[in-house]
């Protein structure tokens, strides 16, 4: 699915990410584990096409990233991804159904109502994201990525603001929903309870 060629990333003459040859199979769920500071969400936003690397490229299902316009990768992420990030994005003016149904190409308002009993958030949905707890607003934000039932999922630290018992939910409907569509799920954190969750676990070091 991924094949990553001579990877390289730098700031200010510092790499911070350098991997010369890897490839991840359709099917196999990455866990980039380690520290602040050691590059795991570099790598994973260059994987996601949202970060371009400083040498090398990576290719998603033969598609090389440089060699597509901008346009285009913004449309391969569209359809092919579904993003978690570490600061969650959510629109707080919009509501907790709102904001997932912006993650779909196609409006499934069934599939939302099956997200938000399943997280339990069947009594926010209708409130504004900026009045939802952190650990709501984490469930909202891991909703809204699977909405469209990508091809890949990418997180970054989906479980940081969240307690054990939420942590198991999260982790359970993100493999149920990665099982369900054939996803691929690859997930950057310092949280080591989710490790075991994992086919694979690059771990990295600052």
């Amino acid at each position: 699915m991924f094949r990553i060629s001579n990877l390289r990333f730098d700031v200010e003459g510092r790499t911070i990410v350098s991997l010369p040859e890897y490839s991840i199979r359709r099917g196999q769920h990455l866990l980039l584990l380690g520290p602040s500071g050691c590059g795991k969400t570099t790598l994973l936003n260059i994987l996601a096409g949202l970060l371009k690397p400083s040498a090398g490229d990576v290719a998603f299902d033969d598609r090389a990233y440089a060699n597509l316009s901008d346009r285009a990768l913004d449309q391969l992420r569209a359809e092919n991804f579904g993003f978690v990030f570490q600061r969650l994005h959510l629109i707080g003016h919009l509501s907790t159904t709102q904001n997932i149904a912006l993650a779909q190409t196609k409006p499934r308002p069934a599939r939302i109502q099956a997200l938000i009993n399943e997280l339990g958030l069947a009594d926010h949905s209708h409130r504004k994201a900026r009045d939802l707890s952190v650990g709501e607003a984490q469930r909202a934000a891991i909703a809204r990525a699977v909405a469209n039932e990508p091809k890949v999922i990418f997180a970054d630290e989906p479980t940081s603001a969240l307690d054990d018992a939420n942590t198991h939910r999260v982790m359970d409907l993100i493999f149920q929903c990665a099982e369900r569509s054939g996803s691929t799920v690859i997930a950057a954190t310092h949280d080591a309870r989710i490790k075991g969750r994992f086919d694979t676990v690059l771990e990295m070091v600052a």
